[in-house]
C-alpha cells in the first residue's frame, strides 16, 4: 500500500484536542454502527424470505436513524475540515457542536423509543456512542471557551 505513504493515525489524532478526539472517534464508530451493525432483529422476517436484521438506517424508524447519521457526519466533518485543511476554526460552528451532540442523542432516543422490541447489538452500541459523541462536543465547546447559558 504505497499510496498511503507515511499515514500514521496516531499522529493525526494527536493533533486534535481531547474533545475533538471524542467527536471524531465516537462519531466515526457511530457512523459504522448506524450503517452496518444490526439494530433490530425480526425472526419472522427470516421465515418469510426477508432480511431478519435491520441496520439503524433501515426501517423501523429510518428517518430518525438517517437524521442521526447526517448530524454525525456534519459534526465529524467540521472537526476534520477545521484541523486538517487551511480553514480557520469557525467559532460559531464550534458553539453548535453541543447542540448537534444533543440532537444526535435525541434522535437516537426517539428511534429506540418508537420501537423497543427486538433490539440488537447496534442499538445498544449506538446509544453509548451517541452519549460519548455528545460528551465530546461539550468538552470541545468548553475547550474553545464557549460559555453555556
Amino acid at each position: 500500500m504505497a499510496w498511503l505513504g507515511d499515514f500514521n493515525g496516531v499522529e493525526m489524532l494527536a493533533r486534535l484536542t481531547r474533545g475533538e478526539r471524542f467527536v471524531v472517534v465516537a462519531g466515526g464508530l457511530l457512523l459504522v454502527s448506524l450503517a452496518f451493525f444490526p439494530w433490530h432483529r425480526f425472526e419472522l422476517a427470516g421465515f418469510l424470505g426477508g432480511d431478519p436484521r435491520r441496520t439503524g438506517l433501515q426501517t423501523p424508524n429510518a428517518l430518525q436513524g438517517t437524521l442521526a447519521f447526517l448530524i454525525t457526519v456534519a459534526m465529524v466533518a467540521q472537526v476534520v475540515m477545521s484541523r486538517y485543511s487551511n480553514q480557520k476554526v469557525n467559532p460559531t460552528l464550534a458553539r453548535l457542536q453541543p447542540a448537534a451532540g444533543l440532537a444526535v442523542v435525541g434522535t437516537l432516543a426517539w428511534k429506540l423509543a418508537s420501537e423497543l422490541s427486538s433490539l440488537s447489538v447496534g442499538a445498544y452500541l449506538g446509544v453509548i456512542l451517541g452519549g460519548v459523541l455528545a460528551y465530546g462536543a461539550f468538552v470541545m465547546a468548553k475547550e474553545s471557551g464557549s460559555k453555556f447559558r
